[in-house]
C-alpha cells in the first residue's frame, strides 16, 4: 500500500522540468496552464488552458468571464487574444492585466528572447509584440525556470499590463513565444519503471 501511494506521489513530478529545450512548441502545450486576468479594485478571475487542435483557449463563463485564445502552430506565429467576455458596463468589470502561469502545463516556458540564450531555445520574444485591439503598456516574465540549462531566458509565467483596459466585447492581441522541454531520457526511463511499478502493484492488488 505505502508503494502504491509513493508512486502515485511520484508520476505527476517525475518529467519535472529537466530536460532539452525545443524552440517548436504548439500551443496545446499550453494545456493546463493557468489564467489569471485582473479587474479594476484588484478582482480576480482565472481558467485553465485546454487545447484546441494544436492552439489552446482558457475560458472563463458567465459573471466576470473572459477567453485567451492561441491561435493554431507553433506559438511564436500564433495570434495570442484576450477577449472580456463579460457584457456588464459596470466600471469595474474592465480587465486591467493578464497573467499567464505555465507551471502546472508541465512542459512549456516563455522564451524572452535575452541573451544568452539557452541552447536550442530560438531567439523568442521579449516581453510581447502587440498586434491588435486595445493597447498594451507592458509585459513582465517571472518564475525563472531553475534547470541548470537555463542561461537566464526561460520563464514559467509571465504578466501583461494593458494601456487601455478591456470593457465589456473589448479585446487584445499580441504575439509571444513559448518553447518545451523534452524529458531527457533518464527521466523518461523512470517515468517507465514508475508506471510498471504501479501497474504491477494494481495487479496483485486485483488478483487477492
Amino acid at each position: 500500500m505505502l508503494r502504491k501511494i509513493f508512486l502515485l506521489l511520484l508520476l505527476p513530478t517525475l518529467p519535472a522540468w529537466s530536460g532539452t529545450v525545443q524552440d517548436f512548441a504548439l500551443g496545446s502545450y499550453l494545456a493546463g496552464g493557468y489564467v489569471d486576468v485582473t479587474r479594476f479594485g484588484g478582482l480576480h478571475n482565472s481558467a485553465v488552458f485546454v487545447p484546441v487542435g494544436t492552439g489552446a483557449m482558457a475560458e472563463a463563463v458567465g459573471s466576470a468571464g473572459f477567453t485567451l485564445t492561441v491561435s493554431a502552430g507553433d506559438t511564436s506565429l500564433a495570434t495570442w487574444t484576450l477577449t472580456n467576455t463579460d457584457p456588464s458596463l459596470i466600471f469595474l468589470n474592465k480587465i486591467t492585466a493578464v497573467s499567464i502561469d505555465l507551471t502546472l502545463s508541465g512542459r512549456s516556458l516563455f522564451d524572452s528572447g535575452s541573451t544568452p540564450s539557452t541552447p536550442y531555445s530560438g531567439p523568442g520574444i521579449p516581453g510581447v509584440i502587440y498586434i491588435a485591439g486595445n493597447g498594451i503598456s507592458g509585459a513582465t516574465e517571472f518564475v525563472l525556470w531553475s534547470d541548470p540549462s537555463n542561461l537566464g531566458d526561460m520563464y514559467a509565467a509571465t504578466t501583461i499590463t494593458f494601456s487601455t483596459s478591456l470593457g465589456p466585447g473589448d479585446s487584445s492581441s499580441w504575439s509571444d513565444d513559448t518553447d518545451v522541454v523534452v524529458p531527457e531520457p533518464g527521466t523518461i526511463v523512470l517515468m517507465g519503471a514508475g508506471i510498471l511499478g504501479l501497474a504491477g502493484t494494481l495487479r496483485r492488488k486485483l488478483m487477492l
